[in-house]
């Protein structure tokens, strides 16, 4: 029997080498944040495959549409010349290398998507399902979250990330009918990648992901910016991840998110404490604790304050960029100082950027921001996963 360390070690030495398991699928639910009783489906360069109930129904041609609406607990299927059998569940193919466009109503919205396409009905609204190779995922994921010019070392690093993710949370929507959401609850997926840089870096880092010392996928979250330092996970979801601990950040500091400020009164500080918290504002030690505070590095609670004011909670209440900020008062009104973008867990996207543009491996970053990982071959994890 192998012992977990060696099992580790021959997965590093295997991971450009080992068998390529059956290309992974994702059930992708799409435009989940609307209600949608009406869309059109189209081909953006070929005819179109029509099923009905995992029976064929035909084809349309790539200069038609099928607009697919609700009619009770069934659907309802019609292009220009023809309209289908009302059933419970459609499917779209493309017969070429084209994509599937598919349209909202108002606010109309067209995006394209690779793999095929499932409309069925759920609480009365359509559940559109796109179901699409995991890579090509990957890259509509890189897209939508990084954006364009970000450097080929920064996507890689996107990439298996996003990978990872998916992998590790493919069953949070399965009770729903598919695997993950196109938000930011999950991941933003807008459809298929359109930059070549994107689909080299996911192409060169195919079938990798990111594993703990354990050899369990990791969670591999992200935000904006840390504003100089991440956080442990367990300071802000309770429970901790070996992997996921603070790490100072230098790269992040002159990046767009780095700092942001806000104020109030002073009066309307206090009284929101007051209220939240149970602050005594007769107490003038603790007052002068709520109103001059200025931490050194990351804090999980306002240090001198009775009782405990969690800054998580400040936050959350007053809509603030970060948990990370430092507190002054001048003339009645208190201002808040804070640095970083998100909660600080993990990859710091604004640091990473920076790191790739001066040309540091991607390897290199991910590894500066989540401890004792390791890069492997998804097919080596399921050929060891009973070890």
């Amino acid at each position: 029997m192998f012992r977990r360390p060696l099992i580790l070690a021959f997965l590093l030495t295997i991971v450009h080498t080992c068998a390529r398991a059956q290309e992974r699928m994702i059930q992708a639910g799409i435009f989940r944040d609307r209600q949608l009783t009406q869309v059109i489906v189209r081909g953006t360069s070929s005819p179109i495959e029509v099923q009905i109930d995992g029976k064929p129904a035909g084809q349309v041609g790539s200069k038609d549409a099928v607009r697919i609406s609700v009619q009770g607990d069934r659907l309802s299927a019609s292009s220009l010349d023809r309209h289908f059998p009302h059933g419970r569940r459609i499917t779209f193919r493309s017969t070429g290398r084209g994509l599937l466009r598919v349209g909202t109503g108002k606010p109309v919205i067209e995006r394209d998507y690779p793999g095929s396409i499932t409309i069925s009905t759920a609480n009365g609204a359509l559940l559109v399902v796109n179901d699409v190779a995991l890579d090509d995922y990957v890259a509509g994921v890189v897209q939508s979250e990084a954006g364009n010019h970000k450097g080929v070392e920064y996507y890689k690093l996107q990439a298996v990330s996003c990978r990872t993710y998916a992998i590790t949370t493919a069953r949070r929507h399965i009770n729903e009918g598919f695997n993950l959401c196109d938000r930011t609850h999950c991941q933003v997926y807008k459809g298929a990648c359109r930059l070549d840089s994107i689909k080299k870096a996911v192409r060169a880092t195919k079938n990798l992901v990111v594993v703990d010392a354990d050899i369990r996928p990791i969670h591999a979250t992200f935000h904006s910016n840390c504003g100089g330092e991440t956080t442990n996970a367990e300071d802000v979801w309770s429970k901790p991840e070996s992997y996921l601990v603070s790490a100072l950040d230098t790269f992040c500091l002159h990046e767009p998110h780095a700092q942001w400020r806000t104020d109030m009164p002073r009066t309307a500080w206090l009284t929101y404490l007051k209220d939240s918290f149970g602050l005594d504002t007769m107490n003038a030690a603790t007052v002068e604790a709520v109103t001059s505070f200025d931490p050194r590095c990351r804090s999980l609670y306002l240090d001198g304050a009775h009782p405990s004011i969690s800054l998580l909670k400040v936050r959350a209440d007053l809509g603030l960029n970060s948990a990370l900020f430092s507190i002054r008062t001048e003339n009645g009104v208190v201002i808040l100082d804070g640095r970083g973008f998100g909660h600080g867990v993990g990859l710091c996207q604004e640091g990473a950027m920076h790191m790739a543009r001066l040309g540091i491996p991607f390897t290199d970053i991910l590894h500066h921001y989540f401890a004792e990982v390791h890069l492997v071959d998804q097919g080596a994890i399921e050929f060891f996963k009973d070890e």
